[in-house]
């Protein structure tokens, strides 16, 4: 397993299929999840089903995360290890969460899966009490939140070289992410065998850590990574997350661009992705006005050096050793532009140089990445893309070529 490119033929991807994950989202609490319209369910898991065939039909193997989840529960102790972390970032010593804890341990491998995705509600614990809680709390008040925000698994985790950034995530509602890919991680057997080595660790701890997510890292060659600094990644966790790759020889530079602070613009994925050797889909309001830095390690051990960078397209070919970038915006007119860009035009997964997968209802930006020679594969978006994410954002890729 690892990840040395943006768009090396793709060999191994890990998804979630969003149904029982969404089965609780609803107009009254879907801001509270970071959403901004209610989906579909069924709908939503038969456009993913669609996403997930595609990539099968190119030789990608699709690893789903429930599947990954209810193996890793055959070993107790990483049952034991997840429900730990569930606990301490809903319950953290009390005696609820005592009880709580007890209640999920003897749960089987697929009820406890139903329950970390599709939330549980204290209706769901029938007859068992969690004490005065359980007598306080009206039957649909939630004892876990529900993880719609699985379906982006780009974000709670990210490959790069042969070890894996598990991410601290900016909002709580999607802390819980975080635990469940550190257990696959460290125990499921794909994974535990292998020991990847873990560039940045966010699973819970008492001193919160500075926010990290994987829609705002491209990894665009060995030596080289691009990081967004915005509302999920912020510049400290970039600092923390470089002195250990250049510790280890990962790579040897960081440009760090920081980021619109727009809705539609929350991870740099959602602004630019590569997609051809020297070619980018790419979104940005104002592509001269960009704030940009480039970060090497000193000559002083944890010491980093960081620098100013004038134009960070110049900056990204030279590092690619091209004279000049192909640059392929959003297509159509004023309002197309922002249309598509809110349902992630520019969001697209490279499964080899020059081919991606993108919304089939971005038909002004799908044309002109078709006539600029890139292949671009549709998949149905009415509900998926109704979520803010697009194929990138939806993939977290385990293995390229």
């Amino acid at each position: 397993m690892g990840i040395y490119s943006e768009i090396a033929p793709l060999k191994r991807v890990i998804l979630h299929r969003p149904m029982e994950s969404l089965l609780r989202l609803t107009p009254s609490n879907c801001q509270e999840f970071l959403f901004d319209d209610v989906l579909w369910p069924e709908k939503a898991a038969q456009e993913h089903d669609v996403f997930a065939q595609v990539l099968r039909d190119h030789n990608v193997e699709v690893l789903l995360l429930e599947d990954l989840l209810t193996e890793t529960f055959a070993n107790m102790q990483a049952k034991a290890y997840l429900i730990k972390q569930m606990i301490n970032l809903q319950f953290s010593n009390t005696h609820e969460g005592h009880l709580l804890s007890q209640y999920l341990l003897h749960l089987n491998e697929a009820e406890l899966v139903k329950h970390i995705f599709g939330g549980m509600v204290y209706a769901d614990l029938g007859r068992y009490s969690l004490g005065l809680c359980s007598k306080a709390a009206d039957p649909n008040d939630f004892v876990l939140p529900p993880l719609p925000n699985h379906l982006f698994m780009r974000d709670s985790s990210f490959w790069l070289g042969e070890g894996v950034s598990i991410n601290y995530m900016a909002y709580p509602a999607r802390r819980a992410e975080t635990a469940n890919m550190a257990t696959i991680y460290k125990y499921h057997p794909r994974f535990a065998e292998k020991k990847p080595t873990i560039w940045f660790d966010g699973t819970h701890t008492d001193t919160p850590l500075p926010s990290i997510e994987g829609g705002d890292v491209l990894v665009i060659s060995q030596d080289c990574i691009l990081i967004g600094l915005g509302e999920r990644t912020k510049p400290q966790a970039v600092e923390m997350l470089a002195k250990q790759l250049f510790k280890n020889n990962a790579v040897i530079k960081i440009f760090a661009i920081e980021l619109p602070k727009k809705r539609a613009y929350m991870h740099l994925d959602t602004l630019m992705t590569m997609i051809d050797y020297d070619t980018f889909c790419v979104a940005f309001p104002c592509e001269k006005d960009i704030r940009a830095w480039e970060i090497k390690a000193g000559d002083v051990e944890n010491e980093l050096v960081i620098e100013n960078i004038a134009d960070i397209f110049d900056a990204i070919a030279h590092e690619l050793s091209v004279k000049k970038l192909k640059l392929i915006h959003p297509g159509g007119d004023y309002f197309a532009h922002e249309r598509e860009q809110w349902t992630d035009a520019s969001n697209l997964l490279a499964i080899k140089p020059g081919t991606v997968i993108g919304y089939e209802c971005n038909s002004n930006t799908l044309a002109k990445l078709r006539k600029e020679g890139i292949e671009v594969i549709t998949i149905p978006g009415s509900e998926l893309g109704r979520g803010r994410g697009g194929s990138r954002c939806m993939s977290c890729p385990v293995d390229r070529e």
